[in-house]
């Protein structure tokens, strides 16, 4: 601990703490304890570190899923789902045999040969990548893997024809209708699906623990005030007012790195299966980062405007048959560099219209003092367009994102990252559920105290011929464990915008 103020010198320097164990020693060290008896001494210093008792406080992607109930049970610890395209199958063409240059004139017929046999002939209508050119299939054969197509334009005009073009390999074509005869018809129209599809995942697990012996206790309880049992501290909330927490304040700490555990390999970490130090299978769970990878990204080299980030979040809707505008909700987060980007981009292009607005001027009755000054952290764009920037304090948290930008080395690069989360709902095993939610396996949630000399529940110790464990734990300790995981029904519609700088 430095201090650069010349005059003061102080009488006490704290050297941190780490570890699961806490003994005298650590009291002494870390707040003080087991010295010369300071009225002044409270928790209250102390208790300022975890006034935020909130346990989704700075934890944006659990506090989007677990806290707002975004959370389903699991009967085990792998998981897998359904998920439909938005799109019909199509039958790509695979072979080309027309020989004329103007396929389908004069009413004529011309082959398409496909990798798919779906199709009826005599009732199908097909249709390519340009919708111009309806086609009635004439008749059918096998073609080795492929199938045979004699086809016909659907016309009565002569002239017409179909470009060679649009018959080459790898174009599309999908039915779009069918037609029969008005009398006496035998055939029937095809039916295909959207794509079906199954995607797996995992959970993972964390697990922390505090362990507390009998002399740390007996510090802790004869340097508390009188009021203050079994660890319980004066927290403070928000309006100022002191309250006793229910929860000893280190097993509350336990609880918080618990849910900051989470909070890291929600975003960032990757799936793995191992075997573990006792022989059975540790998994961990793949992360928001790590499954964004397979979906939209846009990179950029700090020249992103609001016209490009429009067009770019309008792409990922474009076609869908759930993209109706209500559906175009979107929560952009990212970091401090992000959050002033957005701004500027948004100000920017609102500057004509802001020349002289009381949204940036603002004065309180009775006072002569102007206030000035606006930021923009919401955009409604095209189409029904809704963006809300959230910001995330981890993008700036060199702990989680240890690379920094070339030029200005104090800032995180990752500040400047926004990630699309979608939280709308999508349809996944042929049910409507929320696109993005935590799941945990059930029953694998585990929360409990195991007593030495001390009891946990009264915060004394045992002295009345009760039974307890006279082992080599001789205080008490808390354990904590939980499942977890990160289920994006859909990825295709989650997104990232990066910088990079090249």
């Amino acid at each position: 601990m430095q201090f650069t103020l010349p005059g003061l010198k102080p009488t006490y320097m704290s050297e941190g703490w780490g570890g699961n164990s806490v003994n005298s020693t650590h009291l002494v060290r870390t707040y003080g304890l087991d010295k010369i008896d300071d009225q002044s001494l409270n928790a209250r210093g102390i208790a300022e570190l975890f006034s935020a008792t909130d346990r989704y406080a700075d934890k944006p992607m659990i506090g989007m899923t677990e806290a707002k109930g975004k959370k389903e049970y699991l009967t085990a610890n792998q998981y897998s789902w359904k998920l439909r395209g938005y799109m019909k199958q199509k039958a790509r063409v695979t072979e080309v045999l027309e020989t004329s240059a103007r396929p389908g004139e004069n009413q004529s017929t011309f082959i398409i040969v496909l990798d798919k046999p779906w199709y009826e002939a005599n009732a199908d209508v097909l249709m390519g990548e340009d919708n111009r050119y309806p086609i009635e299939i004439v008749e059918k054969e096998a073609r080795g893997q492929s199938t045979k197509y004699t086809c016909q334009l659907q016309t009565d005009d002569n002239s017409y024809f179909i470009p060679l073009a649009e018959l080459a390999v790898g174009k599309e074509f999908g039915k779009t209708s069918s037609s029969v005869p008005d009398e006496s018809n035998t055939k029937h129209g095809t039916m295909q699906f959207n794509s079906v599809f199954e995607v797996r995942s995992q959970t993972g697990n964390v697990g922390e623990k505090i362990e507390f012996t009998d002399r740390a206790l007996r510090v802790d309880k004869n340097a508390g005030k009188s009021t203050v049992s079994s660890w319980k501290v004066p927290f403070l909330d928000n309006a100022g007012k002191v309250y006793f927490n229910f929860m000893p304040m280190a097993e509350a700490e336990v609880m918080n790195n618990i849910y900051e555990d989470m909070e890291w390999a929600l975003v960032f970490g990757r799936q793995s299966t191992r075997v573990a130090y006792n022989g059975f299978l540790k998994r961990t769970c793949p992360g928001f980062r790590q499954q964004l990878e397979k979906g939209h990204t846009l990179f950029h080299n700090n020249n992103l405007t609001l016209a490009k980030l429009d067009t770019w979040l309008n792409s990922i809707y474009r076609g869908r048959k759930d993209a109706t505008p209500t559906a175009r909700k979107i929560v952009l987060i990212t970091g401090e560099m992000g959050a002033l980007m957005f701004n500027n981009m948004v100000a920017t292009q609102a500057s004509s219209f802001l020349t002289v607005d009381s949204n940036f001027i603002s004065n309180k009755d009775g006072v002569r003092h102007l206030a000035y000054g606006a930021q923009f952290t919401h955009y409604i764009g095209k189409n029904g367009l809704d963006v809300t920037v959230m910001l995330n304090p981890a993008n700036d948290n060199p702990d989680y994102c240890p690379k920094t930008h070339p030029i200005y080395t104090d800032t995180c690069i990752d500040s400047w990252r926004m990630d699309i989360l979608d939280f709308g709902s999508t349809v996944a095993n042929e049910t409507t559920t929320d696109n993005i939610s935590m799941v945990c396996e059930q029953f694998a949630d585990y929360y409990f105290t195991t007593a030495g000399k001390w009891d946990p529940k009264t915060g004394m110790p045992i002295n009345n011929g009760e039974e307890a464990n006279a082992g080599p734990m001789s205080g008490y300790a808390t354990y904590v464990e939980k499942s977890f995981g990160l289920w994006i029904k859909d990825i295709s519609r989650c997104g990232s915008i990066q910088l990079r700088i090249v």
